[in-house]
């Protein structure tokens, strides 16, 4: 039964992202398909070429964004985990340009979280830079994948803008006779995009100003920084070059700590006593003075290390 609803969670969290991939190509297909060859012989052959490269643009960082790793770290092995369940404090503190900065333990994941990670509840996992969840690309927003979910956001926008712009160029050079299959059609995209384009627009400058600020959804949303300065901030220039040409964070999940069992017999196992063992004595007197004698002292000998007492 839980394995069935797992299942069924996990096909219902895609249908957002079918969506998403489905409007896109469906409206740029027959955008294609009902306008181009007018506007290529009509104005210019440039027009679908322009149109091409930034559909590849968009569909190449639209997947980037989908199936990358967004920063996944890996969950703590059990072995480290034993001795720090029961005894890890909740918070601790780490100073960042001389800031303050709390990281929380992370109970999913048995490890401090770094000061901008975040654990995210939808794919229970520890992101690296964690920005959101977006349900439209089926995928945290994470450190590694963010620049390809702003660009693609960018050029979605710019995409969106020549759909309809050249859409309705189109249409007003057929405005004699608009019951025709491809004015229908390009009055249909021209809908679908213009009651898209004010959200999809809004959240492009949105992350515009995150990208300035050098700020996290994340931390917007719950107020991080808000009455201070913000230690990750550099200036908006370097903010901008380092998310659209910094170097790509590492895979953490390809860092995998090799580790290997092996079975000792314990029959076969000696211990040789040596003159450099070493003696601790354990006072359990008290404080009253007693003569040393054979009985005095009880001697243990554990790896090597001799304990009387």
């Amino acid at each position: 039964m839980a394995c069935c609803k797992k299942k069924t969670k996990c096909g219902t969290q895609k249908i957002p992202a079918i969506c998403a991939w489905s409007l896109l190509l469906g409206a740029t297909g027959l955008f294609f398909a009902f306008s181009t060859e007018y506007l290529a012989t009509t104005i210019s052959v440039a027009i679908p070429i322009y149109q091409g490269l930034i559909t590849l643009f968009v569909v190449m960082n639209f997947g980037f964004a989908t199936f990358m790793d967004p920063g996944v770290y890996p969950k703590a092995h059990p072995d480290e985990t034993v001795d720090e369940d029961y005894r890890a404090p909740l918070y601790r503190n780490t100073e960042i340009k001389g800031i303050t900065v709390r990281m929380k333990w992370c109970t999913t994941c048995q490890f401090y979280r770094p000061p901008r990670c975040s654990h995210c509840s939808v794919c229970d996992k520890c992101i690296e830079t964690f920005d959101h969840h977006c349900p439209w690309v089926n995928n945290c927003v994470g450190r590694r994948n963010y620049r390809f979910f702003f660009q693609f956001l960018m050029a979605l926008t710019v995409h969106m803008i020549s759909i309809f712009a050249l859409s309705l160029v189109y249409v007003l050079h057929h405005q004699d006779n608009l019951v025709t299959a491809n004015n229908i059609v390009l009055i249909i995209v021209m809908v679908i995009v213009g009651l898209l384009i004010l959200p999809i627009g809004g959240l492009t400058v949105f992350h515009m100003v995150l990208v300035a600020r050098g700020r996290t959804t994340n931390e917007q949303v719950t107020g991080k920084f808000r009455g201070g300065h913000n230690p990750f901030t550099r200036s908006c220039s370097l903010n901008c070059r380092n998310i659209l040409c910094g170097p790509v964070w590492p895979r953490l999940l390809d860092f995998v700590v090799l580790r290997s069992n092996i079975d000792v017999d314990a029959t076969t196992v000696g211990y040789r006593v040596s003159n450099n063992d070493v003696k601790i004595y354990m006072d359990n007197s008290n404080g009253i003075t007693q003569t040393l004698s054979g009985n005095t002292y009880n001697k243990v000998l554990v790896s090597g290390i001799t304990v009387t007492g």
